[in-house]
């Protein structure tokens, strides 16, 4: 795997993008909010220094960041997909229903939360092969499943 979706670029989404970034990943991301690009490359400039010191993978580079314009471009051939969406049911079930629309059937959605069950996140989404209860490769103890939940 070396393409990560990222779709939310708040705080959670900017550490999952930085982390992804210092192992050498590629990163799209989409964000609606038009500062959003601007906002996390300063994150990014930000926290760069602390993990040039905590070690960095080959071929790290913040430039490996591209930012789009839609969902659909943002998971387009990506390895992984994590949604970080505000914390509101209804938002994250619409976006994960977006994402897994578009997404090839395969890839693994995780979905940043603290508070919702999984099936509740899966509730629009239609029944899917997607792999459940998996733990991320970028953020131990992060789990990813499918549609986009973790969790019993």
């Amino acid at each position: 795997m070396s393409r990560l979706a990222v779709i939310g670029t708040g705080v959670i989404g900017n550490g999952w993008i930085a982390r992804a970034l210092a192992q050498g990943w590629n990163v799209v991301a989409f964000d609606p909010d038009p500062n959003a690009p601007a906002r996390t490359r300063a994150f990014i400039d930000n926290a760069w220094p602390s993990l040039r010191k905590l070690g960095l993978a080959p071929h790290a580079n913040p430039d490996r960041l591209t930012f789009v314009t839609t969902i659909e471009e943002a998971v387009n051939d990506a390895d992984l997909i994590q949604e970080n969406v505000p914390e509101r049911l209804e938002l994250k079930q619409e976006i994960l229903a977006a994402i897994d629309a578009v997404a090839e059937s395969d890839v693994i959605i995780g979905s940043s939360t603290s508070g919702f069950k999984p099936t509740d996140l899966q509730r629009l989404l239609p029944k899917s092969a997607r792999p459940r209860d998996r733990r991320s490769p970028l953020q131990p103890g992060v789990f990813t499943a499918s549609g986009g939940a973790c969790g019993r």
